[in-house]
Order: C-alpha cells, then structure tokens, then sequence
C-alpha cells in the first residue's frame, strides 16, 4: 500500500496554482519526450495535478503553525477534535502546566496537537503508524525548530502490538497521554483502548478530545468510562473532551482532582446563572421550547434524514429552477461564505458562553449562534486547498473541505476518471442514465458527464452542498445533461425512496467506497438494488485493509464480475446482474 501511495505522489505533477503558465508548458513539453521505460514508471491512471494540497495556517500559543496535509491517509488532515484539544490546552496551560512534562500523543496525525503541546513547554513524543511519520517529523519539526525548551520526538506506534516490549512501562512513563479524534470506524478500537490503558498509569493523566460522528463512537466511550476514572471537561454539541485517571489509583494525582473539581464546580455556577437569567428573561415559552428542540436535533448525529417520495419531486423543481436561473449565485454565495468563515474573528474565550445565554431569545438568534463557529474553533488563515484536474479537455476544479471522508479526494477516483476517459469505446457513457454511489468532492461524476452521461450524484447529507457546489461549478455550460445531486443513505428503504420501475440506471459507478465503516453490507444491498437487468456496475478501490477483501468476495458472489484494470492495489471492476 506504501509503494502505490508513494508511486501515486512522485508521479503526480504538482504545480502551486498561480504559478508562472510558462514553466506549466515547459513541463508538458518534457512528459511529451519522455521514454516508455519512464512512463511506465508511473501509474496509468494518475492524472497529472496542477496543484498540491494546501497547507493551512494556525494560530496557537502567539505562533503561527504551519500544517501540511497528505493525500490518502485519515492522517494527513486535521480534525475538529485536534482543534478543539488545541484550543483546551492553551486555554488551560496554567491549570495544566505542561512545562516540563513528559507528554505522549497518539495518532498524532499531522502533528498539530504535539506541536502546540510542544510550544507550551511540554517534553512531546508524537506517535503514529508508520506511513505518516514523515509528515508528521516534517510539521512537528517545521512548527517548533528554535522555539522548543524540550526537542519533540517522533515515534512509530502501532495500536495493541507488543506494547510491553517496544513500550516497557517501566521505562516509558508519562505526565500526559493525549488523543484527538482517534476514534473513527476502523477495526482497532479494542487495540487503542488497550493503548491507552498501557500508557495511562498511576500519575499519569489521559486528555482524550473527539468529535461524535457513529454510534461506534459511543460505545467507545463507554468503554473508555469502565477503564477509567473520567470527567468530562468540555462539552460542544457533539464535540467531546475527557479526562481520565488510572483507575486502580483511586482518586488520581491531587493536582488533576483539583482542575477537575474547578471545572465542575464552573459548571455549576453557570447553571445557576442561567436559572437565573431564564426567570428573569425567559419570557415566551415557546421560543425556550423551540431552542431546546434545535439544539437536540444537533446532537442527535446518528439520525440520517429521509426523504420521501413527495420531497424528491419537489426537491427536482426547486434544482431545475435553481439550474435555469440561479446556479450562479448559488455556487458564489458558497464560496463567499467560506471565504467569510475564514476571516472570522476567534470565538475561544466568550462563545460557550454567548451559545448558551439568554435561552428565551428568539429562533433568529438561535441560528445566528448555529451559523458561528464552534468555541474550539481556530483561526484559519488560509482553507483546505482547491485541486485542479485535467480530463476530457477541461481543467476541473475540485473545492475539498475537511472532517468528513467524503469531502478529500481519494485515489479510486482518480483511477476511475482515467479509466472511464481513455476507453470510451469499452464504456460509451454517451447519452447514458448514469449513478454514482458516494460522490464525495463529485470528480467522477463531473467526468461522467463531460463524456455525455446523464449523471446522479448521490451521498449522505452532510457533504451534499460542497458537492453540488462542485459539480454544478464544473460542469455549468459543458455538459449535454445537466448532473444531479441527491440524498442517498445505502441500505435504507430504497425500495420506498428509489422505486425499481422508475429510478433505472445503464451505469452505476463507485470510487472507494469501500473503507473501515460498519455498513458494508448496506453498501452491497445498494449496489444489488440498482444493478438490475441491462445495468453495469463499475466499482475502483485500492485495497487497504483485510474487510476491502471480504467486500471483494461478496461483490463476485453477487455479480457476474470481471477484472477491467489493475495496478498494484488499486482495481477496478465491473459487475452486471447475475439474476
């Protein structure tokens, strides 16, 4: 899996847009004479990227902190509950105090907690598998060279492996064992629990900072409370921040009980006043009332909304309205939007507060507080970067965003894109009624409808409107068939919301979808559900884990399938109706 990512990176070409257009055609020029021998050397289906992920600049302990991104790696991207751990520890480096301590990150990802931890005197060593280190070594180093009292370290730590003996609690001994959203569907949460006990000994103090996406992470979390003595320190809608003590201590270190009863005891008090402030100034009670239900549906993430038939036809009028008259708009105002979210004032020392004052103000006020960032929310100078992609004669501009899976592009994508362009005579997607499953950023379906396809583009709510926003921009003024974007949830009452006799399809495609989540199953009843008689499936992965296999498996079980392209891990198949 290395070798193909590194493959994939040296034989991309990237290019910082803005850059001079002149050495962009001396490099062209240069691919055009290049020898077979070396272009075999790089995949086939590796498009050529005029630019590189972005890199995004912080804002922590007075220093700005550079961070790099990476591609194809959950590790390679910040995370809100890195931000929101950040954003605790130099809020609370007094009760803390982190200088001069020996403090131990866990799946430091990019490197940006380690980094801050770092700034705030602490002695840090920054832990992950492998394949990120050098990311990680790069940022961490970068961010804290001349600035350091103590010269962060770098360290390969694989989750539940051998622990005593790479990692002899004897030896290894730590102040501060931090963790931010390393909890995520992947099948090592037994494994990262077991990592947590291991390192969090009498004296030593777990902060662990995550943000609530599956019911997964919740049942880790109680678990997490059974291993430990825990306290809650911050609590943000659905972001989390614990506190946990080796159990068998008892009551932990003194200092800690302290913090944590400082906490409670500010809880406490801003209850009363809000008691207060709602007597005084509560007012209309159905506006109290209105308030409570709003924040409840924004806790509630495991709920994913339905539509029904009558919402889908009416969603269709509202998008050929919009496509006739307002697309425009639509895609300025959000790129407005993010351009005005990201010279936002930071919100970390009074929002928590404001969020929760006055609950007898009215609903306008309460979506004001909705649209703000969340109080762990950093300044960022500078948002995740746009990519430029060359297929079917147009440059596509790709908007990524991050915290969610289906927001990054991700390398089956790139694959299926190349494959779909360069054998149009094999999948003559021309005039075809075409779905894809799992659009995420939407270059697949962009593609498909250059090459004349008639395209849905579906996924889960959450990253519909950088979707649309993608596609609609891409594709606006260049396309026989206008694409469309809708809600789909796999596995759930499809029969109901995308009836067989009226929703059929000549292609369904699907680029990685196929990663550590539990709905694997649902991912294959969708498939099976759309591929009937006359339909073609053509699914790209890149095997990464043991479960991409057994879906493998299932797929060829349920499909007459054949093997259209393979290179290292990455492949792509093709799948028809086995009746």
């Amino acid at each position: 899996m290395a070798t193909l990512s590194t493959c994939f990176v040296e034989g991309t070409s990237y290019m910082r847009s803005g850059e001079e257009e002149d050495g962009n055609k001396e490099v062209k020029e240069e691919e055009k004479d290049k020898s077979a021998v070396q272009t075999q050397q790089r995949p086939a289906w590796a498009p050529y990227v005029h630019y590189k992920p972005d890199r995004e600049v912080y804002h922590y302990v007075g220093q700005d902190i550079v961070i790099d991104g990476a591609l194809d790696s959950y590790a390679g991207m910040i995370w809100p509950g890195a931000l929101a751990l950040c954003q605790y520890l130099e809020t609370h480096c007094e009760e803390l105090n982190l200088v001069g301590k020996a403090v131990l990150e866990i799946g430091a990802g990019t490197g940006l907690t380690s980094v801050v931890a770092t700034l705030l005197g602490a002695w840090v060593t920054a832990t992950d598998l492998p394949d990120v280190l050098n990311n990680l070594r790069a940022n961490l180093f970068r961010n804290t060279r001349g600035r350091w009292k103590y010269m962060p370290q770098v360290a390969a730590l694989s989750w539940g492996q051998d622990l005593e003996s790479t990692y002899p609690s004897s030896v290894y001994r730590y102040d501060y064992v931090l963790a931010a959203d390393v909890v995520y569907h992947h099948d090592f949460q037994d494994e990262l629990l077991a990592v947590m006990k291991h390192f969090c000994k009498p004296g030593t103090s777990l902060i662990w900072a995550n943000k609530v996406r599956y019911e997964s992470d919740l049942t880790f979390t109680e678990n997490f409370k059974k291993a430990f003595h825990t306290k809650l320190l911050v609590e943000d809608g659905e972001m989390k921040i614990f506190m946990a003590t080796c159990r068998e201590e008892g009551e932990g270190d003194q200092e800690i009980q302290d913090l944590l009863k400082e906490e409670e005891e500010g809880k406490e008090e801003k209850k009363r006043k809000e008691q207060l402030g709602d007597e005084k100034h509560k007012g209309d009670e159905l506006h109290s009332v209105s308030t409570e239900q709003s924040k409840g549906k924004d806790i509630d993430v495991r709920e994913e909304p339905r539509v029904s038939e009558p919402e889908r036809g009416d969603d269709k009028e509202d998008k050929n309205k919009h496509e006739s008259d307002g697309e425009e708009e639509m895609v300025h105002k959000d790129d407005d939007y993010k351009e005005d979210k990201k010279d936002e004032p930071d919100l970390s020392c009074s929002s928590t507060a404001n969020e929760e004052d006055a609950p007898g103000q009215t609903n306008t006020k309460t979506a004001e507080q909705q649209d703000s960032p969340p109080a762990w929310a950093s300044i960022i100078n500078r948002r995740f970067g746009r990519d430029i992609y060359h297929y079917v004669g147009h440059d596509i501009v790709i908007q990524e965003s991050i915290d969610s899976y289906g927001a990054v592009m991700w390398p089956a994508a790139l694959a299926l894109c190349s494959y779909l362009e360069n054998n149009r005579n094999t999948v003559n997607l021309q005039g075809k009624e075409v779905l894809e499953l799992g659009s995420g950023t939407g270059l697949v379906t962009i593609v498909a409808s250059l090459l004349g396809a008639s395209v849905t583009a579906t996924d889960l709510p959450d990253v519909l409107s950088n979707l649309q926003a993608n596609v609609t921009r891409n594709t606006r003024g260049r396309c026989r068939h206008t694409p469309k974007v809708e809600i789909l949830s796999w596995g759930h009452n499809l029969e109901r919301t995308y009836p067989s006799s009226l929703y059929r399809y000549d292609y369904v495609l699907a680029a990685d979808v196929v990663y550590h989540h539990d709905f694997l199953n649902e991912l294959l009843a969708t498939m099976k559900h759309f591929c009937t008689r006359g339909t073609t499936v053509i699914w790209a992965n890149k095997v990464r884990f043991e479960t991409d296999l057994t879906f493998t498996e299932n797929f060829k079980k349920a499909f007459h399938t054949s093997l259209l392209a393979e290179d290292g891990e990455m492949k792509i198949f093709m799948g028809t109706f086995r009746g």
